[in-house]
């Protein structure tokens, strides 16, 4: 290699040189600082997530201070008026289900209270209840389509805070079509923690 003639090419043009001497140095530098800016890329969208989440927080804080005493005024109804079911109390609690039958106009032919609270409610899912437990019962009735209505309805207008989980309902197999349905229910209750 002829090192005159490279050198006289570099005085022939020193601005490319020297423009190419500087292209080298800043892809060296972008090379080795690429990691950072990756890592500095990841940190501003997290920290722009962050302050999504705060921007929201202040949106959703409105009236926190009315919010949390109208709670706090339920939750006192709700421990002072006797609402709660309580796990031994077995037979006052399937009665409380026997009293809506005749409103209704529906027979219930079985009611089992379940031995464990429902695992939804329980653990450390987002479900989770600190205050309060709950009660599984599983319920058949028959009846016509109007007082299985009639009876959920007076399932959610009741005092103790009930909720209808599943509901199958099919017609009632006494060989005349038409005569009846068949419903069965998985009711969870609102309890007092045991």
């Amino acid at each position: 290699m002829n090192y005159s003639a490279i050198i006289a090419k570099l005085r022939q043009y020193p601005v490319a040189f020297v423009c190419s001497i500087i292209l080298l140095l800043l892809l060296v530098v972008v090379f080795l600082r690429s990691g950072v800016s990756d890592e500095l890329a990841l940190r501003e969208a997290d920290l722009n997530s962050r302050i999504r989440t705060i921007d929201e927080n202040i949106k959703n804080s409105k009236d926190l201070k009315q919010h949390t005493e109208k709670l706090t005024a339920l939750v006192e109804q709700i421990d002072g008026n006797g609402v709660l079911f309580k796990r031994y109390e077995r037979a006052i609690n399937i009665n409380f289900f026997y009293s809506l039958e005749s409103e209704a106009g529906i027979v219930i032919s079985n009611i089992a209270q379940l031995p464990a609270p429902d695992p939804i409610y329980s653990g450390d899912g987002p479900r989770k209840l600190d205050r309060y437990s709950t009660l599984v019962y599983n319920i058949n009735l028959t009846g016509s389509f109007t007082g299985l209505l009639k009876f959920l309805h007076a399932l959610v207008r009741v005092d103790p805070l009930i909720r209808v989980a599943d509901f199958n309902l099919s017609r009632e197999d006494d060989g005349v079509r038409g005569t009846g349905m068949e419903a069965r229910l998985r009711v969870l209750v609102l309890a007092k923690k045991e």
